[in-house]
């Protein structure tokens, strides 16, 4: 499916996607060189062997272990589309992953905090080439069949995602070319979104897009990507997937984050800024607005 979407992607575009770099090792030292510090993203495929996660995470291993907890689940591209999430049985949405049919809108288990969900599995994890070179980190779980869109976004940390299970295809775009990417008014704490949505591409909308040098990576079980802060990035996940990414900060971007989003998200929770469209609140079926 990966070639395809390829394929589907660029007949969307008048300039060539691109290759992303690809490293099979690397040292913490040369990481934060070459990588971190010069805010490049890279494919990363042999650094994943020894962890317990890649041994153990499977549908199965998550049913075993999510019994009588609940969970969070979004459905469709909630960052250009209507935003859709739903809370419920954790063990009931892995049944509807496992089973998923119908790609248009599939349930996903998306951005679960390990430390409070599944505290356990921390160790299972080795995000040392990032995190050795922060103050704070956060790892979240994802969990989706085939299908699932995370549209065009920024966040404000480094991050390495670590594909467990299954595959996902990256697109990614750098900073410099804001310009290009259409900023939404859709709010969401800690990112920025894009109004550009692929699935409903609109060129005379947004033609400066055609300017971009867009970034294509598959990341196949056992590999990572490193995507830079502020980087913007698009992901699908082309089978089902298990997926497991850190977001790290340093101390100037932590704090800078929490001086620039205190004051909009404080007004946002009493309803007061950005309440028009934003990924994190929905609408329940008493036309109640929920935070996630």
């Amino acid at each position: 499916m990966s070639q395809e979407l390829r394929k589907r992607i660029q007949s969307l575009l008048d300039k060539p996607l691109l290759d992303l770099e690809t490293i099979d090792q690397i040292s913490h030292k040369d990481f934060l060189n070459n990588y971190i510090k010069k805010n490049k993203p890279v494919k990363i495929t042999n650094m994943m062997q020894d962890w317990g996660a890649t041994k153990k995470w499977t549908l199965d291993y998550f049913e075993e272990i999510g019994k009588n907890k609940e969970a969070y689940i979004s459905k469709g591209n909630i960052r250009q589309q209507e935003t859709k999430w739903e809370y419920g049985n954790f063990l009931d949405y892995v049944k509807q992953i496992r089973n998923a049919k119908d790609h248009k809108d599939v349930t996903y288990l998306a951005n679960l905090s390990i430390i409070k969900m599944f505290p356990e599995l921390k160790d299972d994890v080795d995000f040392s080439i990032l995190s050795d070179h922060k103050v704070k980190d956060s790892m979240s779980i994802w969990i989706g069949p085939k299908g699932t869109i995370t549209g065009f976004h920024q966040d404000r940390a480094d991050n390495i995602l670590a594909q467990v299970r299954g595959t996902k295809v990256w697109l990614i775009v750098d900073d410099s070319q804001s310009k290009l990417m259409y900023r939404s008014k859709k709010f969401e704490p800690g990112s920025i979104l894009s109004e550009i949505d692929l699935e409903n591409f609109d060129r005379d909308k947004y033609p400066l897009l055609q300017e971009a040098d867009i970034y294509y990576v598959e990341i196949n079980e056992g590999e990572m990507v490193f995507n830079p802060k502020n980087s913007w990035h698009c992901v699908y996940s082309t089978d089902t997937s298990i997926s497991v990414n850190c977001m790290s900060y340093s101390n100037y971007d932590y704090i800078e984050g929490k001086l620039k989003s205190f004051a909009k998200v404080g007004l946002h929770n009493l309803g007061l800024y950005g309440t028009e469209d934003c990924v994190c609140h929905f609408i329940d079926d008493n036309g109640k607005r929920i935070r996630r």
